[in-house]
């Protein structure tokens, strides 16, 4: 694994990311400066608990959300983004663009040690896995299914898109 550690709190833990294998580290890799942001936000928590789901409001805009609100005049289809491992089908709204946003999510997970990895991050507001995922909620499948995400520069597989939905 390869382990970048972002801050070191008070109380003695580690917060790191694995940069290769992660959802946070792929999510990283196209935008690093978010890498600040998530220091900016943690550094000052102190953090409890074995999960962590943290939406916060940074004050300013600082980047673009991909997750969009959706109505029935949005064209939507379902694909598997590249690099997927579980093949859970993302829902996309055609001809939307991201949209500014002041929010940073992240989802924290303590490891046996007591440290916490982030283990995914991303510009926008907190919202559950897609449903299928192995971390789907039971809002999943309602969240979804008024919510969509903007194809910005993110590949999808694109022998798996389809009109119907999957779940």
């Amino acid at each position: 694994m390869h382990r970048y550690t972002i801050a070191q709190s008070d109380s003695g833990y580690e917060i790191y990311v694995n940069l290769i294998a992660s959802s946070a580290g792929l999510y990283l890799s196209r935008r690093p400066y978010v890498l600040s942001l998530i220091k900016e936000v943690l550094a000052s928590m102190d953090l409890s608990g074995t999960y962590l789901e943290i939406e916060y409001d940074m004050g300013r805009t600082i980047g673009n959300t991909d997750i969009l609100e959706t109505s029935d005049k949005d064209v939507i289809y379902y694909a598997i983004p590249y690099k997927n491992k579980a093949s859970v089908f993302s829902r996309y709204a055609r001809n939307r663009y991201p949209l500014p946003s002041q929010m940073l999510s992240i989802i924290v997970k303590q490891d046996s040690a007591g440290n916490y990895e982030v283990i995914n991050t991303w510009i926008g507001p907190c919202s559950p896995p897609f449903p299928g995922d192995e971390n789907a909620t039971d809002s999943s499948k309602t969240y979804w299914q008024t919510h969509a995400l903007a194809q910005d520069f993110q590949g999808i597989q694109s022998k798996t898109i389809t009109k119907a939905c999957p779940y």
